[in-house]
């Protein structure tokens, strides 16, 4: 008897010590990513490479066909602000991007840069659904330098917004 409640405890322990590594989703769901002058967690499961275009460095997606996707951009150009490389991807995207539409635009604090901001879109994809993405941008003054990403998903998900917003940093050249 002494020797099933011996194992039984012991069981248990090793069941508590599993549910307290799982109780913080963050540390298992996002792995970091560094580009250049852009550090950043990404979700782990977003892990198939595909390539991207100017501006951007990195990309990934959770599958070689899926909508979710992150592109990062380690070296976005000499920005004097957020608010001014945000205007550089707004820009191009009402001229290249299907029914672009700003849902919202913020300013936000990342660590390493002077000033950050990020907008929140909708656009149509070519199977005719509409999907939610967003740009973050950061600049760092008065050595003009920026780092951004963009995001994107099916719908808006305000956890993962969270997750890159709180772990995105700016490492500055000076």
């Amino acid at each position: 008897m002494r020797r099933w409640r011996v194992l039984g405890t012991a069981g248990l322990v090793l069941l508590l010590m599993a549910l307290s590594a799982c109780s913080d989703p963050s540390q298992s769901a996002y792995v970091r990513e560094q580009v250049l002058r852009l550090d950043v967690n990404r979700p782990v499961a977003w892990a198939t490479d595909f390539p991207v275009e100017e501006p951007w460095t990195k990309g990934f997606r959770l599958n070689p066909t899926s909508i979710e996707q992150i592109q990062l951009s380690g070296d976005f150009g000499e920005h004097l602000s957020a608010s001014q490389g945000m205007g550089t991807l707004i820009g191009k995207a009402q001229i290249g991007l299907k029914d672009f539409t700003v849902v919202q635009s913020r300013d936000v604090t990342i660590k390493g840069a002077t000033t950050g901001r990020i907008t929140r879109y909708t656009i149509t994809d070519n199977n005719g659904s509409q999907v939610s993405g967003e740009w973050i941008v950061a600049a760092r003054w008065p050595y003009p330098q920026s780092v951004a990403v963009s995001i994107l998903t099916p719908q808006y998900d305000p956890e993962l917004e969270r997750q890159v917003l709180d772990s995105m940093e700016l490492r500055p050249a000076q």
